[in-house]
Protein backbone atom coordinates (compact mmCIF):
# COMPACT_ATOMS: atom_id res chain seq x y z
CA UNK A 1 0.00 0.00 0.00
CA UNK A 2 1.31 3.45 -0.88
CA UNK A 3 2.28 5.82 1.87
CA UNK A 4 1.96 9.58 2.10
CA UNK A 5 5.70 10.00 1.50
CA UNK A 6 5.24 8.31 -1.90
CA UNK A 7 2.82 10.94 -3.23
CA UNK A 8 3.47 14.11 -1.20
CA UNK A 9 5.01 17.29 -2.54
CA UNK A 10 8.50 17.44 -1.06
CA UNK A 11 9.48 20.86 -2.35
CA UNK A 12 7.93 23.27 0.11
CA UNK A 13 8.52 26.98 0.48
CA UNK A 14 8.28 28.67 3.85
CA UNK A 15 7.91 32.36 4.56
CA UNK A 16 7.70 34.53 7.67
CA UNK A 17 4.34 35.74 8.92
CA UNK A 18 5.25 39.32 7.99
CA UNK A 19 5.82 38.42 4.35
CA UNK A 20 3.58 40.51 2.10
CA UNK A 21 1.02 38.72 -0.05
CA UNK A 22 2.55 40.41 -3.12
CA UNK A 23 5.81 38.53 -2.38
CA UNK A 24 3.91 35.26 -1.99
CA UNK A 25 2.24 35.87 -5.35
CA UNK A 26 5.69 36.20 -6.94
CA UNK A 27 6.64 32.83 -5.45
CA UNK A 28 3.50 31.24 -6.91
CA UNK A 29 4.24 32.75 -10.33
CA UNK A 30 7.78 31.30 -10.33
CA UNK A 31 6.76 27.92 -8.92
CA UNK A 32 3.71 27.14 -11.03
CA UNK A 33 3.20 23.65 -9.55
CA UNK A 34 3.09 25.13 -6.06
CA UNK A 35 -0.32 25.98 -4.60
CA UNK A 36 0.62 26.36 -0.95
CA UNK A 37 3.22 28.37 0.95
CA UNK A 38 3.96 27.47 4.56
CA UNK A 39 4.26 30.19 7.19
CA UNK A 40 7.00 29.52 9.74
CA UNK A 41 6.18 29.28 13.43
CA UNK A 42 7.22 32.39 15.37
CA UNK A 43 8.81 30.34 18.17
CA UNK A 44 9.03 26.81 19.58
CA UNK A 45 5.53 26.99 21.04
CA UNK A 46 3.97 28.13 17.75
CA UNK A 47 2.84 25.98 14.80
CA UNK A 48 2.98 26.26 11.01
CA UNK A 49 0.36 28.15 9.05
CA UNK A 50 -0.33 27.98 5.35
CA UNK A 51 -1.39 30.33 2.57
CA UNK A 52 -3.00 29.04 -0.61
CA UNK A 53 -4.00 30.65 -3.86
CA UNK A 54 -7.58 30.28 -2.68
CA UNK A 55 -6.78 32.26 0.50
CA UNK A 56 -5.42 35.09 -1.63
CA UNK A 57 -8.48 35.04 -3.89
CA UNK A 58 -10.98 34.99 -1.00
CA UNK A 59 -9.24 37.14 1.60
CA UNK A 60 -7.40 39.69 -0.54
CA UNK A 61 -8.75 39.98 -4.08
CA UNK A 62 -12.46 39.44 -3.29
CA UNK A 63 -12.27 41.98 -0.46
CA UNK A 64 -10.54 44.61 -2.61
CA UNK A 65 -7.36 44.66 -0.51
CA UNK A 66 -3.93 45.49 -1.90
CA UNK A 67 -1.53 42.55 -1.92
CA UNK A 68 1.39 44.77 -0.92
CA UNK A 69 -0.47 45.84 2.23
CA UNK A 70 -1.56 42.43 3.53
CA UNK A 71 0.75 40.05 5.42
CA UNK A 72 0.79 36.25 5.36
CA UNK A 73 -0.28 36.02 9.01
CA UNK A 74 -3.48 37.96 8.22
CA UNK A 75 -4.79 35.43 5.71
CA UNK A 76 -3.12 32.13 6.63
CA UNK A 77 -4.91 29.06 7.90
CA UNK A 78 -3.66 28.02 11.32
CA UNK A 79 -3.24 25.62 12.97
CA UNK A 80 -2.59 23.24 10.11
CA UNK A 81 -3.38 19.57 10.50
CA UNK A 82 -0.46 17.19 10.09
CA UNK A 83 -0.08 13.63 8.90
CA UNK A 84 2.77 11.21 9.31
CA UNK A 85 4.88 10.45 6.24
CA UNK A 86 4.36 6.72 6.82
CA UNK A 87 0.54 6.93 6.94
CA UNK A 88 -1.19 4.99 4.19
CA UNK A 89 -2.57 7.11 1.36
CA UNK A 90 -6.02 5.61 1.96
CA UNK A 91 -6.07 6.82 5.57
CA UNK A 92 -4.65 10.21 4.58
CA UNK A 93 -7.48 10.65 2.06
CA UNK A 94 -10.02 9.73 4.73
CA UNK A 95 -8.37 12.09 7.22
CA UNK A 96 -8.48 15.04 4.84
CA UNK A 97 -12.05 14.41 3.75
CA UNK A 98 -13.29 13.79 7.31
CA UNK A 99 -11.98 17.21 8.30
CA UNK A 100 -13.19 18.75 5.02
CA UNK A 101 -9.75 20.10 4.18
CA UNK A 102 -7.76 19.75 0.99
CA UNK A 103 -4.20 19.62 2.37
CA UNK A 104 -2.06 18.93 5.41
CA UNK A 105 1.61 19.19 6.23
CA UNK A 106 3.61 15.98 6.40
CA UNK A 107 5.88 15.28 9.36
CA UNK A 108 8.50 12.59 9.89
CA UNK A 109 10.45 12.32 13.14
CA UNK A 110 9.01 15.70 14.23
CA UNK A 111 10.42 17.36 11.10
CA UNK A 112 8.48 18.95 8.23
CA UNK A 113 9.07 16.87 5.10
CA UNK A 114 6.30 17.94 2.71
CA UNK A 115 2.68 18.73 1.95
CA UNK A 116 -0.05 16.29 1.00
CA UNK A 117 -3.23 17.30 -0.76
CA UNK A 118 -6.24 15.50 -2.13
CA UNK A 119 -4.97 16.52 -5.58
CA UNK A 120 -1.63 14.77 -4.94
CA UNK A 121 -3.42 11.67 -3.75
CA UNK A 122 -5.71 11.47 -6.78
CA UNK A 123 -3.07 12.34 -9.38
CA UNK A 124 -0.10 10.36 -8.03
CA UNK A 125 -1.68 7.39 -6.30
CA UNK A 126 -1.86 4.00 -7.99
CA UNK A 127 -5.57 3.24 -8.08
CA UNK A 128 -5.52 -0.29 -9.48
Amino acid sequence: MQQVKDVMLRDTITVQGLTKVSEILEIFKKQTELQTVLVKPRNDEDVYGLVTLRDIARKVIALGKKSNEVHAYEIMSKPVLTVNANMSVMYAARFLTNFDISRAIVMENDKLVGIISLNHIVLKCKLD
